[in-house]
């Protein structure tokens, strides 16, 4: 079991960490202090990705008015586990007016790979968020098209200790016809983008992006789809941009 902790808070007009901590193969960056006032935190790996048993147990809490931006160096690549799964636990606490811009790359996952995500936020009321979760069907350039064996992710988001979001996939291609309608729909890669504290969502006109945008019980949740990662992740950070 690997474990990572980040705790932000405002100091002298500027979102720092305050206390840090991780076991490989989890690390961060130094932060990264940017023009437009939000600090940059960079997640790193030294994995060359998630094995059969690896359990990764994420918390992060991001102090009131802090403002804060969560990268991610590489491809979360989810690597054949067997009869095993890899799983990754999460779990975001976002206090009042900070704002978090949680934009990692995709994820990618191999042949035979099975993968457990669970996701908690809580959200203060006068708090944003910008979450992004990627998913591509695969290594495509190696015959690996929807060839893993499964892959579940659940997202809650509570706001003020209140239900506002909840996104729940469990893709089984050996199972379902994930390609088809209902799920990637013919495309490689499909993006969830989920805004709160935001007034309305414009999508950028993005070619070869299919999106939507749709009002959850607090917030919006945008769905897209593509046939390149890079292009469906650049297009999520165009919403958050726009």
């Amino acid at each position: 079991m690997s474990e990572l902790y980040v705790k932000t808070i405002l100091e002298n007009d500027r979102t720092v960490i305050a206390d840090s901590y991780f076991t490989a193969p989890l690390k961060i960056a130094k932060p990264f202090y940017r023009e437009d006032g939000y600090t940059e935190i960079m997640l790193m790996c030294a994995s060359p990705g998630m094995f059969a048993d690896d359990c990764y147990n994420m918390r992060f809490e991001f102090g009131g008015g802090t403002k804060t931006v969560i990268s991610a160096q590489a491809y979360q690549k989810l690597i054949n586990t067997g009869g095993g799964e890899a799983r990754q636990n999460t779990r975001i606490n976002l206090g009042e007016n900070a704002s978090l811009c949680w934009l990692p790359q995709p994820s990618v996952p191999f042949a035979g790979s099975r993968f457990r995500g669970r996701t908690e936020i809580s959200v203060a009321r006068s708090s944003k968020l910008f979450f992004s979760d990627i998913l591509s069907c695969g290594r495509t350039g190696m015959g690996e098209r929807f060839a893993f064996s499964e892959y579940s992710s659940r997202i809650a988001v509570t706001v003020s200790g209140k239900f506002a979001f909840l996104d729940n996939s469990r893709l089984f291609p050996s199972e379902t016809a994930v390609d088809g309608v209902g799920f990637f729909e013919g495309y490689n890669c499909q993006g969830l983008l989920y805004l709160y504290g935001v007034d309305s969502v414009e999508l950028p006109q993005t070619a070869g992006i299919e999106a939507a945008v749709s009002k959850a019980r607090e917030g919006y949740a945008v769905r897209s789809l593509g046939n390149r990662s890079d292009e469906v992740y650049e297009f999520s950070k165009n919403v958050v941009v726009s």
